[in-house]
Formats: structure tokens, sequence, C-alpha cells
């Protein structure tokens, strides 16, 4: 008691007097940057070993006294975007925040145990320290400070709550002992140091919120320092939004924190402080590095401390973000790009780093929303109004608010001054309040800029241009239901690899922008939770219409995907050499009244691409649009809705039994002559109540009895007993007849995928077109058998009177 009553009147009469006290200054040795992301605090192991807390890759990264990596531990399993980090009685102790526990490991990174953290709100663990057998932990989600012993994991003291009154917080973070065991937390909204005894009694205030002398503005790291040379105590503060550490003794501010040459040292955003051994150790998130110098008292300079400044309290809330509105503001405080310091990414950062919320996975890494920060080449500020309504302001390099040349900035979408934001919807239940302009549960707020991105399926029209949103993806009430999913897959929400990755649903469990997009964060450019240049996202919904490659497509009875061509094409004046999901779909630029697809296919356009030449089949017999426009295949697909290939073909819907992805009723053939597999697809229209029932083939078959026959695939393709193209073989229909070309003489001369439908009238075919490849026998194999008759049997081949009845050739 004594003890304490003396420090009392220390600090009291230091308050009271401007003493003469000597500078600290410090000497940069060398700097850790090896694949580090955003790191929040630092630990040191007796021998110099640095243990950095690499929260958002879930591990901590431990590099020898020289600098290097020794060896790096944790997943996460084992944590969840921690934040704090301490080293006691040769263990490692994590603030794992993400978890609601504190973590143990050993010296050696191996998993010990989990001590979990109860309370009516889950606690989230941000900063810890160990002294003997107690944890003393910051919780930012209870505004409070807790004490729990080590030994049995029962919390046995917690003070604080919500508020600006002494002992209260609002968003305590680091905290440290100074060498008379008071511990000190930073309570970083209030821009101050708190100073506590064991009990959790409060002792004593260090700083107010401002930017003048004593003040602090966003307060974050906290390390004290003894010199050699001196009795004093350093308390060292970094400031996370101003990029300084500010020197504090005995209450006072003494000034920042300058190198050896008197050059005032600024980080980016210096979040975590640690001091060990005349060292600091700074963790720099904003530069993804922890910096360390090599403390000293400068004796041959000398300055008295600071003279306290008064502000007006009125104001605080305020000022808390609105950093100009400050009577000490100057002109070079913050403003970036022309926006004012309000809506910076940097005041955005100095809260969303893990001290207040958590957001360093995404407004702290990746591809973001294109704004005047993050600017992307060829985006437009808005995609559907010329104006924005004037809820949502603009910014530009003038420093205008609006205005032709506004771009968006954080402040465009984000406001701490929304509406009923107690009531205000969020996708993410992490986020109590997103602070939108408006709500965006249902994507509202994405709508407001890209309305012609949006079509909903509710549309009596879709227009097919983009990927439909509004599908519920829930169980539907009755089989068939309009607006959702067929895919049972899909009945139990979005595939787990996308929400893990950000995607969430709407209203009703219904697909919105969100879905697909994350506004923060991404991997790329093109924003999506996953990357989409070879299908990934879009196979988590479309795993029917997705393979891996040509043996998966087979199997599945799909059109196959992810296969390089063997030539490159172009659609689109895009070059594809790799066929892909966005190789034929587009998910915001297709073709009106199309399945998405990059290029109208009602003729054929988009398969003649790759399939050059298969073109020739409009508007010829086999173009059902003309013969049999009242058809449909096995999917009830008519010839209109699909057009000229798809009434014949099915790119995601086949079966892997049935060959050239054909959409027909396949084997439906019921004749006496016996029929290759491979001739079942022309014998389903040319048979009786067939599509071509005009033209019906009763006689196909050709003798195989001890023949073998042979020919140039190219010229007269066989089937073997594969049921594949080969040398030797049967005689099957395509040997003869090309179904894609009416005749040997048709020659295209316009560019694949110009064709379009000129005539309904059909054209009668003879025996020397009608799809045939040869207008004669010459050349062909039917001539070492057939000689002299070789031309007529040619000719007539499906005519009775052309067959030699009884007429066996191999007695």
């Amino acid at each position: 008691m004594k003890h304490i009553f003396t420090k009392c009147l220390l600090i009291l009469s230091l308050l009271l007097s401007q003493n003469v006290i000597a500078d600290l200054v410090a000497k940069k040795t060398m700097h850790l940057k090896t694949n580090l992301d955003q790191p929040s605090d630092i630990a040191i192991r007796e021998g110099g070993q640095t243990y950095v807390l690499d929260g958002v890759n879930h591990r901590v990264v431990v590099y020898t006294h020289k600098g290097e990596i020794d060896f790096i531990f944790g997943s996460e399993i084992t944590l969840k975007r921690p934040m704090g980090i301490s080293i006691s009685d040769k263990q490692v102790y994590i603030a794992d925040s993400g978890h609601h526990r504190i973590t143990v490991f050993n010296l050696r990174g191996e998993f010990l145990r989990a001590i979990p953290l109860a309370g009516k709100r889950p606690p989230e663990p941000v900063a810890l320290t160990v002294d003997r057998d107690i944890i003393s932990w910051a919780d930012r989600a209870n505004h409070q400070v807790c004490r729990t012993d080590k030994r049995t994991g029962n919390t046995v003291l917690c003070w604080g709550k919500r508020g600006k009154a002494k002992g209260e917080f609002q968003f305590p973070f680091q905290l440290k002992f100074d060498s008379d065991k008071y511990l000190h937390v930073v309570d970083v909204l209030n821009g101050r140091v708190q100073s506590f005894n064991h009990q959790g009694r409060s002792f004593i205030q260090t700083g107010r919120f401002g930017l003048e002398n004593e003040e602090l503005y966003r307060p974050n790291g906290l390390a004290f320092y003894t010199s050699d040379k001196s009795s004093y105590e350093y308390m060292l503060v970094s400031d996370s939004y101003r990029g300084t550490i500010s020197i504090f003794n005995k209450g006072h501010q003494t000034g920042l924190l300058s190198d050896d040459n008197g050059q005032l040292l600024k980080f980016s955003a210096p979040v975590g402080l640690t001091v060990w051994k005349n060292k600091l150790y700074v963790a720099d998130a904003g530069n993804n590095r922890i910096e360390i110098f090599q403390l000293q008292v400068n004796s041959d300079k000398q300055s008295k401390s600071l003279p306290e400044r008064s502000s007006s309290a009125s104001q605080k809330d305020c000022n808390t973000c609105h950093l100009a509105w400050s009577p000490d503001y100057t002109g070079n405080e913050g403003e970036q790009d022309g926006v004012p310091p309000v809506a910076t990414k940097r005041m955005c950062y100095s809260c969303h780093h893990g001290a207040i919320l958590d957001s360093r996975h995404a407004i702290g890494q990746g591809e973001q929303h294109p704004d005047i920060h993050h600017p992307q080449s060829n985006t437009k500020t808005q995609d559907s109004k010329e104006d924005l309504p004037e809820k949502f302001p603009l910014a530009d390099s003038h420093k205008k608010l609006r205005g032709q040349n506004g771009q968006l900035s954080c402040g465009t979408c984000h406001t701490p001054h929304t509406q009923d934001h107690d009531e205000s919807d969020t996708l993410y239940p992490q986020h109590e309040n997103p602070w939108l302009r408006v709500p965006n549960h249902g994507g509202d707020l994405c709508e407001k800029c890209h309305e012609l991105k949006l079509d909903r399926v509710q549309n009596k029209k879709p227009s097919g241009v983009n990927h439909p949103v509004g599908t519920y993806l829930k169980k539907p009430p009755e089989p068939l239901a309009n607006f959702y999913s067929s895919s049972k897959k899909l009945h139990e929400g979005l595939p787990k690899i996308l929400t893990d990755n950000g995607a969430v649903l709407g209203h009703d469990q219904a697909l919105i922008c969100q879905s697909c997009h994350q506004v923060h964060g991404a991997s790329n450019k093109a924003l999506t939770v996953l990357d989409s240049d070879k299908g990934q996202l879009c196979a988590e919904c479309h795993s029917r219409q997705y393979a891996d490659n040509k043996k998966d497509a087979r199997e599945k009875g799909i059109h196959p995907v992810n296969i390089d061509l063997e030539e490159a094409v172009t659609i689109n004046g895009k070059e594809i050499k790799t066929l892909t999901c966005l190789t034929c779909h587009s998910v915001h630029e297709g073709q009106a009244g199309t399945a998405v697809l990059n290029a109208n296919n009602k003729d054929g356009e988009l398969c003649s691409v790759c399939h050059k030449e298969y073109e020739r089949v409009v508007n010829s017999d086999h173009d059902l649009r003309i013969t049999a426009k009242n058809s449909e295949n096995r999917f009830g697909h008519n010839p209109e809705k699909v057009g000229a290939c798809g009434s014949c073909h099915t790119m995601h819907q086949g079966e892997p039994e049935i060959p050239f992805l054909y959409a027909g009723e396949y084997q439906s053939y019921q004749g006496e002559e016996p029929a290759l597999d491979r001739d079942r697809i022309c014998l389903d229209c040319h048979r009786k109540k067939g599509n071509a029932d005009k033209v019906i083939v009763d006689h196909f078959s050709h003798p195989t009895k001890e023949m073998i026959l042979r020919s140039d695939p190219n010229t007269m393709p066989l089937i073997n007993a594969k049921n594949e193209i080969d040398e030797f073989g049967s005689i099957a229909c395509i040997s003869c007849h090309d179904p894609h070309r009416w005749s040997s003489e048709n020659k295209t001369t316009s560019k694949p995928g110009s064709t379009t439908l000129t005539s309904t009238k059909n054209q009668d075919g003879n025996v020397l077109d009608s799809f045939l490849r040869h207008t004669g026998s010459k050349g062909t194999f039917c001539v070492d058998c057939h000689g002299l008759e070789a031309q007529i049997k040619y000719k007539y081949y499906h005519d009775e009177l052309s067959r030699d009845k009884n007429l066996d050739y191999f007695k």
C-alpha cells in the first residue's frame, strides 16, 4: 500500500511540473518480410528468436536472431485469424480471436491445448500477456479485460463495458505490464491508455483522444522501455492511422519516435509493439513486415515534456472518423487521392485491421471493387446510370464531392450514419451493422450501379444477357416448382467451398450478386469468390455440366471442357486456345435470347467456330426448323427454341452410353434388318412416326459374312466392333452420308457462323445428293467387289430391287 501511495505522489508531481528528460531515439537494424500478411503482434523467445503472428494466414512465423525463417506453425484448424501472442514458461499463448479462445503451443509449435472463453456474447480476444499463472486478455467483442488462470482455464475476473468513463472501454487492444506490475491497456476509440492494478481497479489514464500534444488518435501498439542510462520507464504507443509512435514518460508525452538522424519514423499501419533487450519490434501491418530498431537515449539532446492542450469534448465522437473536423487538423494529415480523410482506405483500415473489426482477409489484401484507391483499366464508375442517387457521394482528384468525373470511394457505399442501423440488413451475420447507405440483404446496394447486370428468374422474359439471379436454393414446395433450383445438391444452399470464401444468399435463400462476387479481398479482378478462368466457380453449382477432361466428359455425357484446342479459334474478337465454360458462356455479356452464350447459336454460329463447315446443315433437310418444326427432342425442346444444332445435340444433358451428345430418342428403331448402334441415330428419324417418316429407310444393311472391308476413314469411314470409325470395319450410314452437308458439291463461301435461315421450303433430294459424300462410286471400295455394277448399286443402295435377293456370294 505504501508503494502504491509513493508512486501516486511521484506521478502527480510530474504531471504538475515540466521536468527535463532525455530524448529516446531508434536506429533501424533490420526488417522481417518473408510472405507475411498483415502481421499483428510479436513475441521474443530467450535466445532472440522472433515469433511473428501472421494471423491472416492462421499461423506463426518464427525467425532466427539473424532474421531468417526458422520454422512455421499453425493452420486454420488450430488458429483462426488470431491477433495477439505472448511467450511465458516455454509456452506460446495466442489470442485466437476467430475461435473465441486462447490457444497454447510449445516453443516448437506443437499444439498443446485450447482454453475456451465464454460469455453472453462469444469473447474475441485480441491481445494478451502472461504474468506467472494469470493470462490477462483484451476482449473486443465485450469491451472488457479479463484475467484467466492458465492452469485451470477458469476466468477469475473481468472488468469494463463499452463507454468513455474511467474503467470503461471502446475496444481495448494491446495490453502490457510495466516494471511495477501495473497493467496498461490501449483503449482504441477513446484515444487513451488506461492503467489498472491486479484487481482491475483503474489507476491512471495516459493520453486522451485528439491530434495534439498529450493526445492519441488511433492508439494500437504498446510497449515499455527502460534504458541502462536512465531510470525513466518510457511508454511507447503506436498510432495505426497516423503511422507514428508516441513516447510517454510518467504520464506526459515527450514527442514522437525518430531515428538517430532526427527523422520522424513513419509506418503504414503500426499495429503491434514489443520491446526486448533494448530492441523495438514494430508490426507494420500495412507494409506486411516487422521493423526492428535499436533503442537508445540521446543524452546530447534534451527536451522538456510537451505542454498540455485542450480540445473540445463535444466533437470527439465525430472526430473519431472525421479527422478534418478537428480544430487541430492540418491539411496534410490524411487526405488521400483527393478523398477527405474520413473516407480514405487508411482511415477504414485503422479500425478494420482487427483491433475493432477484423477485415484483414477482405480490405487488407486481394482485389477490391474499383474505386479511386483501387483503379482498374477500362472500368466505368457507373454501368447503367449517368448519376447515382444523391445519397451516394462521389469524389475525384479535384476534391469535388460529385461531378461527371466523380469516382467511388469507401464513403460512396459506407457511412456510420445509416438510418435505423440497429435494424439494418446485413449479408454477413458477423457484421451487426455494415454501415451501408442502403440495405443490401437482397443485393439492393449493388443494383444501384449494376442495374443492367441483373436478370431475375421471376421476370417473364429473361434476357439471356446476364446469369439469372433470384433462384431459390432450397427445397421446392413441390416438384418442378417455378424459380427453384432443379439440382438437389443446391436445395441445401450454396456449396460449402463458396460460403467459406465469402459467398452468401439473400432473402429466402435466393441467389444474388454476392453469391458469386465479393466486394473486398477477391482473388481476381472479376471479384469472384473463386477463380473462374477454368470454370472453377461455375463447377461448384453446375457440377453436372463440368468436366475435368475429355474422359470425364465422356463418362458424364456432356460436351468436354478444360481441353486444349488443336487450333486456336476466335469468338467475339477473343482468341481461344483452351476450351472452358467461359468459351461459350458469358456471365454478364451474353447474346440476348440465348443461354448466356457468347454468340447466338440459332443457326449454329457458336458451334461452327470449332466445328467448321457444320453450319451447312442450315436450310437442309436436317435443319428440323424446316422439316420438323413441331417436333421435340427427348428433353422436350423444339427446333425453334434450341436452333439448328440443338435439335439433335445436347451440350450438358447427355448420357454416357449415347454417342455424339445425341438429343433424340436413341435406339428407338425396331425394324427387321440388323442395325449398327451408330446407325440408330439416323434410323430414329428415318422410320415410321419419326421426324423423317416421309423418307423411311427400310434397307440399309450390307452383308458382312467373311468380308474384310478396308477404306480411308477420311473418304468413306467404316465402323469397327467398338462402334468407332476405323480403317477396317462395316459399312454404316456415315460411310456414304455426311449428315451435316447436303451434297458433296455444297461448298460454303461464307465465314463460319455467318449463315442465316433464309428459306422455309424443303429441298427435294435425289439419289445423287441427299447428304452423300460422293456423287458416284468412283474411287470407292464398292468398285472392288461390284465392278461395273458398282455405280448402280451405289446410287440405289436403299432400293429393294438392287439387293440380289436370296443370292449368297459366299457359298
